[in-house]
């Protein structure tokens, strides 16, 4: 008997091209098209959008800015994706209004379905799953003609960067122009210098890479970084 396709590879394979609409330079997929194909392939999948200890919708972090928290089950399997509040823009806002934070729960949906396969290579900049068909139609291609070979395009390692917590819980992120608000946020569950510090150091290398995409979220981080520190240092005095 063979073995059935685990839920990863059924959804991963999924071509969703005809699904997607771009916006300001970002790809999104249909959160209703995605929510019904999951549904089709898995019945009992369920979604929740977190409610806030303070009762609200959405968490704040130092600077105001708003991120908004949704959780998919799959067969038994949960994923949680927290997702900053935009503007038309694609510009994280402060103070959201009810039509932003709806927008930003919906947009949050369709990226946790993602973690689970459905559409995932969108967020990953390829043109298709990784399992679509060698058969498929490929544009002709003319003879080659002798050029000088263009210089490599820059490969981004951290196109999808991860925060990492002093004790190893690992935060995804929805690309570099979230990276800061959600690493200010993470600043605030550590409760002592030294977990502090521990969470600084793992996260060298995409602090590093965050300073050279965007100086100002570097120099945020940094600030609140310093703020969270002296904190510290004032309750343990």
């Amino acid at each position: 008997m063979s073995k059935s396709k685990s839920v990863w590879e059924t959804l991963s394979a999924v071509n969703v091209n005809d699904h997607t609409e771009k916006k300001n330079g970002l790809t999104y997929l249909s959160w209703a098209w995605a929510w019904g194909a999951l549904k089709k392939q898995y019945p009992s999948s369920t979604f929740e959008k977190h409610i806030q200890p303070n009762g609200m919708p959405y968490i704040s972090d130092v600077n105001g800015y708003a991120y908004v928290q949704v959780s998919v089950t799959v067969e038994g399997e949960v994923a949680t994706e927290v997702f900053p509040v935009l503007d038309y823009r694609n510009k994280a806002i402060q103070n959201p209004d009810a039509f932003a934070i709806n927008t930003a729960m919906q947009r949050a949906l369709a990226k946790a379905i993602s973690y689970h396969g459905l559409g995932h290579y969108i967020y990953a900049g390829e043109d298709l799953p990784q399992d679509a068909p060698e058969s498929a139609p490929k544009p002709r291609q003319s003879a080659p003609e002798k050029k000088p070979a263009p210089a490599p395009a820059k490969k981004d390692k951290y196109a999808s960067p991860s925060i990492i917590s002093a004790s190893g819980e690992e935060t995804k992120t929805s690309g570099w122009n979230f990276v800061g608000g959600t690493f200010i946020e993470l600043l605030k569950i550590h409760e002592d210098k030294d977990t502090l510090r521990q969470f600084w150091v793992k996260n060298k290398g995409v602090l590093t890479q965050l300073q050279e995409e965007s100086a100002q979220q570097y120099e945020d981080v940094l600030v609140a970084f310093k703020k969270r520190n002296a904190e510290l240092e004032g309750e343990a005095a």
